[in-house]
């Protein structure tokens, strides 16, 4: 049955597109999630960027369905769109759940593929709505770039509130939303009875009892099943490992493992692989001597240790090396308010360890705390903060402020007298660079180049060879202490007793062990950038402009050329073909196509800038991407607003305020964060 309604201004239509914008953020961010505690990080973004193209294959499907129709222009079958909002709420549901219950597959494409069909039935939605109420496209555009901004906020919420199963059925009644709407609009009875039913039925699932949610977010198959994760590493080597608790939200899939042969040490894992350990304790400190021998000990085994502050204290061990040295005043920054979560669930376990008098907990990124805090400290530590970083070569696109110059100088600014700051890095890779930028920080204070590794100390674990060999000649889990003031020989003597006690190796002590690129720097052999170049990986230290810590590539990083290239080779394949069929739409495809360019290197940079600002980067993604979707969204609803026509008929007017605006917020940005520095616009508890 063909049907004809005329839809102009309608309040339904704009409703319905609102709804399926948001649905299709929300199951875009949840995507990711999954697929961060599934897969590596680079191939988890590579997926879902791939998955959003989606969206454009849809709208290609309503072009070509248009293409051949008998009436171009006009959709010949209506309830086709509002079946397409139902099939997309089906279809949410169906793809979360084989996602999730799939056994792990080595296949990047086949992941891809899955979370791909959505975003088609998505994009043939919109476009179908598009082509049908051409007349007011500007209304259309604007609600669905509010939908999408509205949902890169509303995600947060459900995430951190719901989890991963009841959020996924949120998404999928919001979409079922936009089903009624429409419905309502066309008047499509059986549709909105189905739609109304299956409201109710997918509504009574959020009331499902916790403990079979729990069941459900802990038996994540594919997780389970992958041997490059920690369960699966476990199961692969034959070890007898529990997950005892699960907690999805906006930032992570946090776990506790429990390993029977070891009653005293469970496993806290962050997305399947950043793990942290999590100790028994019994609250007596006599029982902590144990620590004293290991490597993460060395900081505080020199000088004053009455005031600590640990950056990342993940499962909660570090906690016990500062009470073990003595301190009575420790400040703990963890950015996974899971992490707290679970370590608070199992205090019977670790002697309650975030709530004794000496504690202080604060769920926030740590340099964002380091930055606002009046305090000062003897000892700032941060251990492997970073722990998954070594294990994905798409780290080196990931941006990281807790080791740039800057991060390094605000740590030596919060110290008191002849204070510390020490970082456990996983190998040579980490220790090199990390020397590197702590020189450069210490040199951007004042301290002469020369007269800089006086003020660095560098030690590593003796790891004993395995039974493939060749592990004993690595560098493994090194420490590096760096001053405020220069070691003394005795302070380097302390802590070479301290080393050996524990089997431990020293690499450089001022005074007492002087070898190797820092003897050289010392001795005015080398040039900062003489001493940079000699390391066969990039060791240029990283800034706040440029975060990149683990890109050790020399040039551009591997991984940015392959999805330069990617992206070239889809492009190609994708739109010259149709160019050379369409000739006239060459001018309309590269000025939309430079249009999203130059929304991006506005988006980008934004993010970056403001991660510092928010401390926290899940918010300053969510934050920016819904001003810039919601402004852009605010630009399309006054297009064809005639006053302001008038004053922007030059096409000419509107890019250039563009740059206007970007030059002011680059000149403006640093002193709005300097006034705003103390307020707060959420808070993790």
């Amino acid at each position: 049955m063909i049907k004809s309604i005329n839809i102009k201004g309608n309040f339904l239509i704009l409703l319905s597109i609102f709804f399926v914008s948001v649905s299709l953020f929300v199951y875009q961010v949840i995507l990711t999630r999954i697929y961060s505690a599934l897969l590596s990080y680079h191939y988890t973004f590579l997926i879902t960027s791939f998955a959003i193209c989606g969206v454009g294959v849809g709208s290609v499907l309503v072009y070509m369905q248009q293409k051949k129709a008998k009436e171009p222009g006009k959709i010949q079958k209506v309830q086709s769109i509002g079946y397409a909002a139902f099939l997309l709420a089906l279809f949410y549901l169906v793809i979360l759940s084989v996602i999730y219950k799939l056994p792990y597959i080595n296949s990047v494409l086949i992941y891809a593929l899955l979370g791909t069909l959505p975003f088609v039935i998505g994009g043939y939605y919109i476009s179908l709505l598009f082509r049908l109420s051409a007349g007011i496209s500007n209304k259309l555009y604007f609600a669905d770039l509010l939908g999408s901004g509205v949902g890169s906020v509303v995600v947060l919420l459900l995430m951190n509130n719901l989890g991963m199963f009841r959020s996924s059925l949120v998404i999928a009644i919001i979409a079922l939303l936009a089903a009624l709407s429409f419905s309502l609009l066309a008047n499509f009875k059986r549709l909105i009875a189905v739609t109304i039913v299956s409201l109710v039925l997918l509504s009574s699932g959020l009331f499902v009892p916790v403990q079979y949610i729990n069941s459900i977010e802990k038996n994540f198959n594919g997780l389970l099943t992958n041997p490059g994760k920690t369960f699966g590493f476990y199961q692969y080597e034959g070890e007898n490992a529990e997950i005892i608790s699960t907690e999805w939200n906006s930032f992570s899939r946090t776990d506790v493992i429990r390993l029977p042969e070891i009653p005293d040490y469970m496993v806290v894992t962050i997305d399947g692989a950043a793990n942290a350990p999590m100790m028994k304790y019994n609250g007596d400190l006599s029982s902590l001597e144990k620590y004293k021998k290991e490597t993460e000990f060395l900081p505080f085994s020199i000088g004053k240790n009455d005031k600590s502050l640990i950056i990342g204290p993940g499962g909660g061990r570090d906690i016990l090396y500062a009470l073990a040295a003595g301190s009575k005043d420790i400040t703990a920054v963890e950015i996974n308010t899971s992490s707290i979560d679970a370590v608070e669930k199992y205090s019977d376990f670790n002697g309650n360890i975030y709530n004794l008098p000496e504690v202080k907990v604060y769920a926030e990124d740590g340099r964002n705390f380091v930055r606002r805090t009046n305090d000062k400290f003897d000892t700032i530590f941060l251990s492997l903060v970073m722990t998954n970083a070594s294990q994905s070569v798409g780290y080196a696109l990931s941006e990281n402020y807790i080791y740039t110059v800057e991060a390094v100088k605000d740590y030596l600014n919060k110290l008191e007298s002849n204070g510390r700051v020490a970082f456990l890095a996983h190998d040579q890779n980490d220790l090199e660079k990390i020397v590197a930028t702590s020189i450069s920080a210490l040199t951007q204070r004042g301290v002469p180049l020369k007269e800089a590794p006086k003020y660095i100390a560098i030690l590593a674990k003796n790891m004993p060879p395995s039974e493939h060999g060749g592990d004993a000649e690595h560098i493994h889990y090194p420490i590096v202490i760096i001053k405020n003031v220069p070691f003394t020989e005795n302070e380097s003597n302390q802590l070479l007793d301290k080393a050996l006690q524990g089997g431990n190796t020293p690499l450089f002590l001022p005074n007492i062990y002087e070898e190797g690129p820092l003897k050289h720097l010392e001795d005015e052999h080398d040039t900062f950038k003489q001493f940079t170049a000699k390391f066969s990986n990039n060791v240029v230290p990283s800034t706040d402009d440029s975060p990149y810590f683990y890109n050790f590539e020399k040039g551009l990083p591997t991984s940015l050329l392959n999805l330069l290239a990617a992206v070239g080779i889809g492009s190609v394949i994708l739109f010259v073909p149709f160019l050379i069929r369409n000739r006239n739409l060459k001018r309309p495809a590269l000025y939309f196509g430079l249009l999203g360019a130059g929304f991006m290197l506005i988006e980008t940079p934004l993010i970056q800038k403001f991660s510092l600002y928010f401390g926290h980067p899940v918010l300053t993604f969510s934050y920016i991407l819904a001003a810039l979707l919601v402004g852009s969204g605010l630009g399309g609803y006054m297009s064809r607003n005639k006053s302001l026509n008038k004053i922007l008929k030059n096409d000419c007017i509107p890019p250039l305020l563009v740059v206007v605006v970007n030059i002011a917020l680059i000149l403006l940005l640093e002193k709005m964060f300097l006034i705003t520095s103390e307020w707060s616009l959420v808070s993790f508890p």
